[in-house]
């Protein structure tokens, strides 16, 4: 008897890749790796669809300017005050919980105001 499946998370280009060690409960997929950093962000949406669970990224803009709600999949926002690797390894609880729970079609906003 199998486990619940691991969520499938793609990390948009704006975050660093090295976060993916971060989170090793997920399977976790870069936007480089997958081939996908250089598509335009109405188009990345379409393109996860039904291959991700959760889009992590910094791009407030992408998620506000396209519609998630109804889409297969969960974005979690990061808000940081500052991009340093220290910044982003105090989000990481917040966005493990995140992950987890976030339901399709929601944006949750993890850290900063």
């Amino acid at each position: 008897m199998t486990g619940p499946a691991r969520r499938r998370v793609l990390l948009d280009a704006c975050v660093p890749q090295w976060l993916r060690r971060e989170l090793t409960e997920f399977d976790v997929e870069t936007a480089q790796f997958a081939g996908l950093d250089q598509v335009p962000d109405g188009e990345l949406l379409v393109a996860i669809e039904f291959r991700f669970d959760v889009l992590v990224t910094l791009d407030t803009g992408l998620v506000h300017e396209n519609r998630i709600a109804g889409r297969p999949f969960a974005a979690v926002v990061l808000r940081v005050s500052e991009q340093t690797p220290a910044a982003f390894r105090a989000l990481v609880p917040g966005l493990s919980a995140a992950i987890k729970t976030a339901l399709t079609g929601e944006i949750v906003r993890v850290g900063g105001k």
